[in-house]
């Protein structure tokens, strides 16, 4: 993100006034336009206690979504700082919507991706089929969206929102074919085919096929980053990052992960995060908890930040970072639990799961209260060509094999 020049000298108001101001914009949209000013407006819109003072005067809602696995089915719940969770609890709209002849126990919802505009992509399955949904859990709205190749294994999904007013989104996923056939992998390669959803067009496409070395493969448990204007993915075996446009496109050349961090002995305690709108990555380190920034115009990593964490050694065993609410404070966890800690003073604060008995993923979120505008292509009754034009090339291929075996009768 560039800034412009504008700086606290030569400001006409004082910091304090400045921040009040901030603090007083009454949308999301507006605060993101406020960061682009200046590089001083920028930093004050992360300090650990704007977002609180935004949010109650905003009624603007800022936190994470967990998601774990509990027997067959997907659990969410909604955590966040005090004041910052809204006056109503989140859930997903769509699980409320049940088709007929369906059990309830028969429904799953599965978060796939989100961002900090308040939407969320989510998968609804029933016994008999996936649907993609996009929705905004703090108006319970919801669309129904088209289906991609879902006979292939989705490995990782991204949602990008262009605009908000009116809606504009696009999603990227990588889905991985079951075929063992494939000339790639004669080759000796692992392939990922990459769709593109776009809101405008309102159809997915397929961009050029993603291509890895052998035994190199996306970490599954790592999630996507969109951060400066890229979507990011961590991959295994080989330590490196992959940079992805909106268009699906590799950005640059592949890049690794800190080369001094690969040489720590906790070093699979990481994660690839989002830190003040740049891409992050937090591991564990002999002293404590590194954080890292990548660099985009010199492609380098530069270390921002060592904390200690010896203090949260004391309330639960294995202490990770898994992102940041702002620039001061992390969230962190451990198998059953998370934790907001403020690195500057070393305070933290406990967040006990109800509905998660486990923290399998996490997703940044951060919403307003006000309604979708939804002007596009009647998406809310939007359903797959594929439902309607399958049962109909069906009965088209009977009639013209009754026509032909008729015929063939008549001759003989």
């Amino acid at each position: 993100m560039a800034f412009s020049s504008f700086s606290s000298s030569s400001s006409p108001f004082p910091s304090d006034i400045i921040f009040e101001i901030l603090t007083r914009t009454n949308s999301l949209k507006t605060l993101d336009t406020c960061k682009a000013v200046s590089k001083e407006w920028h930093n004050m819109v992360f300090e650990s206690n704007f977002m609180p003072q935004f949010c109650e005067k905003s009624k603007t809602i800022s936190g994470f979504f967990v998601q774990s696995l509990s027997k067959t089915k997907y659990v969410t719940e909604f955590i966040s700082l005090s004041g910052c969770s809204g006056e109503t609890p989140l859930y997903l709209p769509v699980e409320n919507i049940k088709p007929e002849n369906i059990f309830k126990n028969d429904i799953d919802m599965k978060i796939e991706a989100s961002s900090k505009q308040g939407i969320l992509c989510c998968v609804r399955s029933t016994r008999k089929e996936y649907r993609y949904h996009i929705c905004k859990p703090s108006t319970k709205q919801w669309i129904k969206l088209p289906n991609p190749r879902i006979r292939y294994s989705t490995i990782k999904v991204a949602l990008i929102v262009l605009r908000s007013n009116p809606l504009q989104f696009k999603i990227i996923r990588l889905s991985s074919p079951r075929t063992l056939y494939h000339h790639y992998r004669k080759l000796g390669l692992n392939y990922y085919l990459c769709e593109i959803f776009d809101s405008e067009a309102w159809v997915w496409r397929e961009a050029k096929d993603l291509l890895l070395p052998p035994e190199v493969y996306f970490d599954m448990f790592a999630p996507a980053v969109n951060a400066s204007g890229l979507v990011y993915f961590k991959l295994r075996k080989d330590d490196q990052v992959m940079a992805l446009n909106y268009n699906g496109e590799e950005a640059f050349s592949r890049f690794s992960l800190p080369k001094p961090a690969l040489e720590y002995k906790d070093y699979g305690y990481n994660q690839l995060v989002e830190y003040k709108g740049k891409l992050g990555f937090t591991c564990l380190s002999p002293k404590g908890m590194e954080l890292w920034v990548f660099e985009n115009g010199n492609q380098s990593w530069e270390l921002k930040k060592e904390v200690d964490i010896e203090i949260l050694k004391k309330v639960t065993n294995y202490p990770s970072s898994i992102g940041f609410y702002n620039a001061d404070i992390a969230l962190m966890k451990d198998y059953y639990e998370v934790i907001f800690y403020k690195l500057q003073d070393k305070s933290f604060n406990v967040v006990k799961l109800d509905k998660c008995h486990k923290v399998d993923e996490i997703f940044p979120f951060r919403s307003d209260l006000e309604p979708l505008d939804l002007r596009m292509q009647d998406a809310t009754n939007t359903v797959s060509a594929t439902k309607y034009f399958y049962p109909f090339s069906i009965s088209l291929l009977l009639i013209v094999f009754v026509f032909l075996f008729g015929t063939l009768f008549s001759y003989t």
